[in-house]
C-alpha cells in the first residue's frame, strides 16, 4: 500500500500546477479509457526518453523535491525543442540558459537515483520501426549518458488492465527495455508503463512508471551491482516526426 501511495503522489506530481504546456498545434487530452492506436506510433522519433530508478524510498519531502525537478526538466525539455531553429540572439541565450539549467537538474537527480537515462534526438536518432521496435540507426556506440542506451525487446503494446485484477487501473503503452551486454555494465530489465498525457499532430507525449524486472543489476555509486532499489522508477518518452 504505501508503494501504491507513492507512486500516486508521483504521478499526479507530474500534472500539478505549472507553466501551460507549449502548443503543439490541435491537442487531444487523453481520459483513462481513450484508445490509442498504435499504428499512429510507427515511423516517429524518439525526441526525449527519460528512465530514472531510484535506490531506496524517500521521506515525503525528498520525494516532492525530486518530482518538481523532474517536472521542470520536463518543461524545459519541451521548450528546448519550441527554439530548435531559432537563430536569433534571445532564442540562443534562452537556450543556453536551459540547457544550464538541465545539467545542474540531471546532476541533482543523478545523485538521488541508482539509475537514470536521459537522452534526446541529439543523442541518438531512434524510431519506432514498422516492427514496433525502437531501433537507432546509427546507434552512437559512444554514448556517455548515465544509463547507456538499452535495446527495445518487444513490439510496443497497448494494453488494457482488468480495473478488478490488475494494480493499475488505466491503459497503457507497455515497453521492455534490456541491457545484456557484460561490457556496458550489470544485466538489468525495465518495464515500462506509459499513459498518453497530450496527443498532438507534432507531438506525443507519455509519462508513467518504470518497472526493473525481477533480477535487475544496477551499479552503485562506488561501480558495484546492486539488487535491491525501490520497486517503481519515473519514465516519460516523448515522440514527434
Amino acid at each position: 500500500m504505501k508503494y501504491t501511495r507513492i507512486t500516486a503522489l508521483l504521478l499526479l506530481s507530474f500534472v500539478a500546477c505549472g507553466r501551460a504546456p507549449l502548443d503543439l498545434g490541435p491537442v487531444t487530452r487523453t481520459e483513462p479509457q481513450t484508445a490509442l492506436s498504435i499504428e499512429r506510433l510507427k515511423g516517429l522519433r524518439v525526441k526525449e526518453l527519460f528512465v530514472v530508478v531510484f535506490p531506496k524510498d524517500y521521506s515525503p519531502l525528498e520525494w516532492k523535491a525530486i518530482f518538481d525537478d523532474t517536472r521542470i526538466l520536463s518543461r524545459n525539455k519541451r521548450r528546448l525543442r519550441a527554439l530548435e531553429g531559432l537563430a536569433d540572439d534571445a532564442s540562443q541565450d534562452e537556450r543556453a540558459e536551459l540547457i544550464g539549467k538541465n545539467a545542474e537538474i540531471l546532476t541533482t537527480l543523478g545523485s538521488k537515483s541508482l539509475f537514470m537515462m536521459s537522452w534526446s534526438a541529439a543523442d541518438e536518432n531512434c524510431r519506432i520501426r514498422d516492427t514496433l521496435k525502437i531501433t537507432c540507426r546509427p546507434s552512437n556506440p559512444d554514448n556517455p549518458l548515465n544509463g547507456g542506451l538499452p535495446k527495445h525487446v518487444s513490439p510496443i503494446e497497448w494494453v488494457r488492465p482488468d480495473p478488478v485484477r490488475s494494480e493499475v487501473k488505466t491503459p497503457y503503452v507497455a515497453i521492455r527495455l534490456e541491457q545484456k551486454d557484460a561490457e556496458k555494465g550489470p544485466p538489468y530489465g525495465l518495464d515500462l508503463r506509459l499513459k498518453p498525457e497530450l496527443l498532438g499532430e507534432s507531438e506525443l507525449w507519455f509519462k508513467g512508471e518504470a518497472l526493473p524486472v525481477q533480477g535487475s543489476l544496477f551499479s552503485n555509486s562506488e561501480g558495484s551491482p546492486v539488487s535491491e532499489y525501490f520497486p517503481y522508477g519515473y519514465a516519460e518518452m516523448t515522440l514527434g516526426e
